[in-house]
């Protein structure tokens, strides 16, 4: 379960405003993790002061418009710039101090170690045992680690992908939609394995694999291009 698992329900500040944030919102509710009181967002994007029913706070005076004293934050951005977006606003929150929860599906299987937090392990997940999952990571639904790996901060894996035993994810890498990497594969930082992708062999940082109808393609990039090939309505290359 979440890390109010041993108590009174903790209250929940969510970071953002977007339909990952709703998505937070109804996977915390649904499954009882904590007691959502609101979202918050930097101030330059304050344009509303209720979502979904509840009040926008501005991030940078969360202490002080925030009528409750003790809450935890969750950071709700999913992916976008190979998840660069999650990890500025991370970062932001855990410079100011704030206290940052994890959300853990009581259907989750987790036998490893959830070693940080704004981790997100969604429904029917399996990490498995002697496999360490470090800070800012969120995993979907029906996703597989397998034992003894090791997962980066920043990470996130779409739904139904699997890390083989044994396998390493560097730092704010992705795994796509029903991508599998092997065991004792090691992958990189920053990088992406296209939806769909069997990864057999070792990905050097910054680099993309992707499975076309032909073939499997890897190809490495400068650490500043490789962001920009993971964004919403982008055209991937």
């Amino acid at each position: 379960m979440g890390d109010n698992a041993t108590g009174d329900i903790q209250k929940l500040v969510i970071v953002g405003t977007s339909s990952s944030a709703r998505h937070v919102l109804h996977f915390v509710q649904y499954h009882g993790l904590f007691e959502v009181v609101g979202f918050a967002v930097n101030e330059q994007y304050y344009r509303e002061d209720t979502f979904q029913g509840l009040p926008v706070y501005r991030l940078e005076h969360l202490r002080e418009e925030c009528p409750h004293r003790e809450f935890k934050v969750f950071v709700a951005v999913m992916w976008n710039r190979l998840n660069a977006d999650r990890r500025r606003l991370y970062e932001y929150c855990k410079g100011q101090g704030y206290a940052m929860a994890n959300l853990v599906s009581p259907l989750a299987a987790v036998r490893g170690t959830i070693q940080g937090d704004n981790c997100w392990v969604h429904d029917f997940v399996v990490v498995q045992n002697d496999t360490v999952v470090e800070s800012d990571t969120f995993i979907m639904a029906y996703s597989l680690v397998g034992a003894n790996a090791h997962v980066g901060a920043h990470c996130f894996f779409a739904a139904r992908s699997l890390l083989g035993g044994g396998s390493t994810l560097g730092e704010q890498s992705f795994v796509g939609l029903s991508s599998t990497v092997f065991d004792d594969t090691s992958i990189g930082r920053k990088c992406i394995v296209g939806a769909c992708t069997a990864v057999k062999r070792n990905m050097p940082d910054f680099s993309k694999c992707i499975t076309s109808a032909d073939n499997t393609v890897m190809k490495q990039y400068t650490e500043e291009e490789v962001e920009g090939k993971l964004q919403f309505r982008l055209n991937k290359r």
